[in-house]
């Protein structure tokens, strides 16, 4: 047996040089931070239900997103507040993400085209929908199949006496013309034209545009924009050298021109003004040499039946045939077919044809192919695909929808209402992502918000059951196996008793509690006096643009604030009152609006950190992104590649770099910012004990001073 290298990194017996490469990864940095998840109504965009919360985020700066999929109301708003939510040169930014959950479920504005043809919807969602309106435009109708004779020889009508041809519609039933052998009948082109006229089969006309010639056609069709095939006539040669006496050759006449159309959107709110252009373009043509031939295209299926001739009825499936092209070389293998590929459909699937039932395909020479099959549906779907408002929902399978006499507007589109039960699915999907503040934007129960039109009067939410579901939310994230840490930050509408007794329910540190009314202006510049939530949404802002910083005295960008009845944020006794009640609110000095504290609602005792918004987010960050550090480094790891030493060094390197981040901070009795580093690995179980230097605030600075008289001598 050959020398073999056993290695942890690899095991061959060819001899060589091998390199086991290992990039030290440094324990430094921590997890996410400054993430906000609001949770409210809004005009536009999709309700909670039908997102994807971890896909539905969105940076501080892109306020504009928000606004086109949301429109407006209390979500872009407060996206808005958070865009920009500090007035303070301490505090500058904002947010790292904004996770959005809409509450109230929207419906789409919709519109049904020419009867049956499809539905038109509003992209977006909410009654603003309801402005738009669309009309279907003629651009080119159909020009039916015509020929007509060059010049006559008028006078000597016997040259058309017993004269006989044979003509068939639309790749039908061939009928034969045979003129009398009066020549009275046919001695004008206008007695010629009425006798031919006569004799042809139902939709064809004769007619004589001159005094020296005549002319056969197809009748028009009213319904041409709606059929997905298009039409032609054959011109048979039956009796040899009777179509020549009429000056007209033997051929398979076509539709000169298909219809085409366009459908203008309108929406002035919106300036949308689109024009979408769509026609009926034939994508294959196909014959069949015989007696008779019918096809259908249905679903995935092309099916023939024939008669005569020397081919045979054919099924074939479409979905096995990769485009226009393939499908008309396969039927050009089959004996008595021809088919072509118009040159603009060649590649294309053959899903875009229209479907079709029982078209004539029959023709007198193999080389005529009378069947002639559109992309029409495809064309206005294609069309319709690259509107920025509307979107389309097919019916029809064929054609173009038919012009319309006048504009039709959409319909359908409401807000929705929040129900109870929508913020409690809401916050039960937001368990999915990460998150350091539960924002709702609510601050008073439905009745109310309904009263002044402020939500839908279906709604039936009450801000007490949003205090409770936003608190048991983030308790149950913040536990030990969740490792979900997050805050609400919640508000009320209302007297400041109300408020102080519903601060004293929550009397939680995991959630804090605004109460007073801010102005600011909204996206039409307009200064709009905003509910106590957008209070909570500035703080949530200001705190993760703050980061191991706290938002006490602090200057909010909110242009003014109104305190409820029974409040007095100028009065030192009441200042001091609603602290004791664990509110969140803020002051005006000689100039600004800032931030009292950050009190939390938690009323128990004096802890440091319970009692305060940033200690609470800074002991959050740091918990939660140490123990994720240590589980990537340490779990899993064999026993004999970890020791005390080795885990010791890992949380040095890991206090180091949270002293930088300036989430600890050195005290006399811990000049690194930590201490009393207790290691102990017991088998599966690797224990860690540490005590930190949480950085925290200053809130008080009480000041001696010392006056003594003065002493003088002579």
């Amino acid at each position: 047996m050959s020398l073999r290298l056993a290695e942890s990194f690899v095991n061959t017996n060819v001899p060589g040089a091998y390199t086991d490469v290992k990039v030290q990864s440094t324990p430094v940095g921590i997890g996410a931070s400054g993430n906000i998840l609001i949770i409210g109504e809004a005009d536009g965009g999709a309700d909670y239900s039908a997102e994807t919360l971890k896909d539905n985020s969105f940076g501080p700066s892109q306020v504009d997103k928000v606004a086109a999929k949301y429109i407006s109301g209390p979500i872009v708003d407060a996206m808005r507040a958070i865009s920009a939510p500090s007035n303070d040169t301490d505090i500058a930014g904002s947010a790292s993400r904004v996770f959005i959950l809409k509450t109230n479920g929207s419906t789409k504005a919709q519109a049904t085209v020419d009867t049956d043809y499809g539905t038109l919807r509003d992209q977006n969602f909410g009654q603003g929908g309801n402005a738009f309106s669309y009309k279907v435009l003629q651009i080119t109708g159909e020009t039916a199949p015509t020929v007509t004779s060059s010049a006559l020889t008028i006078g000597d009508g016997s040259i058309f006496d017993g004269l006989s041809f044979s003509v068939r519609p639309n790749g039908g039933a061939a009928t034969v013309i045979t003129l009398s052998s009066t020549m009275a009948n046919h001695d004008t082109a206008a007695e010629l034209a009425a006798e031919i006229s006569a004799l042809l089969p139902a939709g064809m006309t004769c007619i004589a545009p001159d005094a020296a010639s005549i002319r056969i056609s197809l009748a028009v069709d009213n319904s041409a924009f709606r059929k997905g095939n298009g039409r032609s006539f054959e011109l048979i040669d039956s009796t040899p050298g009777d179509l020549a006496a009429l000056n007209v050759t033997a051929n398979l006449i076509v539709s000169a021109t298909e219809p085409s159309i366009e459908i203008n959107v309108l929406r002035p709110d919106l300036n949308a003004n689109e024009l979408l252009d769509a026609s009926a373009d034939i994508a294959l043509t196909i014959g069949y040499q015989g007696t008779t031939a019918v096809m259908t295209i249905s679903g995935n299926t092309l099916t023939t039946t024939v008669t005569g001739g020397s081919g045979a009825n054919q099924t074939i499936n479409l979905s096995q045939i990769p485009t226009i092209k393939a499908l008309s070389d396969l039927i050009n293998s089959m004996a008595g077919y021809s088919a072509s590929a118009d040159t603009g459909s060649t590649s294309l699937s053959t899903a875009v044809l229209d479907r079709v039932t029982a078209i004539g395909i029959c023709s007198s020479g193999v080389s005529k192919q009378p069947g002639r099959v559109k992309k029409a549906a495809y064309s206005f779907q294609k069309a319709l695909s690259t509107s920025r408002y509307l979107s389309f929902s097919p019916t029809a399978t064929a054609g173009l929808p038919a012009p319309s006499a006048s504009y039709s507007y959409l319909a359908g589109g409401s807000r929705g209402a929040t129900t109870a039960a929508d913020i409690v699915d809401a916050l039960t999907k937001a368990e999915g992502v990460s998150v350091n503040f539960v924002v709702p934007l609510f601050s008073r129960d439905a009745s109310t918000d309904i009263a002044d039109g402020a939500t839908d009067s279906s709604s039936t939410y009450t801000i007490d059951a949003i205090h409770a579901s936003a608190k048991n939310h983030v308790l149950k994230m913040s536990s030990v196996m969740m490792k979900k840490n997050r805050i609400a930050m919640l508000s009320n509408k209302g007297t400041y008793a109300q408020s102080k007794a519903k601060s004293g329910t929550a009397a939680s540190y995991r959630a804090t509690m605004a109460f007073q009314d801010c102005a600011q202006t909204n996206s039409f510049g307009q200064v709009v006096t905003y509910q106590p939530w957008f209070a909570s949404v500035v703080a949530s802002g200001m705190q993760s643009a703050g980061f191991y910083k706290a938002i006490v005295k602090k200057f909010a960008n909110i242009i003014s604030y109104v305190d409820p009845a029974g409040f007095d944020s100028g009065n030192p006794g009441d200042i001091s009152d609603a602290l004791d009640a664990g509110l969140l609110f803020l002051e005006t000095p000689s100039s600004g609006v800032r931030w009292v504290s950050d009190q939390t609602t938690y009323g128990f005792d004096t802890n440091f950190v319970y009692n305060s918004l940033q200690a609470v987010y800074g002991s959050d960050i740091l918990t939660l992104d140490f123990a994720d550090s240590l589980e990537k480094a340490f779990v899993g790891k064999s026993l004999a590649d970890v020791d005390a030493a080795t885990v010791a060094s890992f949380i040095t390197e890991k206090m180091d770099g949270y002293k930088k981040l300036k989430l600890i901070t050195s005290s006399d009795d811990a000049p690194l910012g930590y201490r009393n580093v207790n290691i102990e690995i017991n088998g599966p179980v690797l224990r860690v004990n540490v005590e930190i230097k949480l950085a925290t605030a200053i809130y008080f600075i009480p000041i001696t001073i010392e006056i003594s008289q003065v002493q003088r001598a002579g």
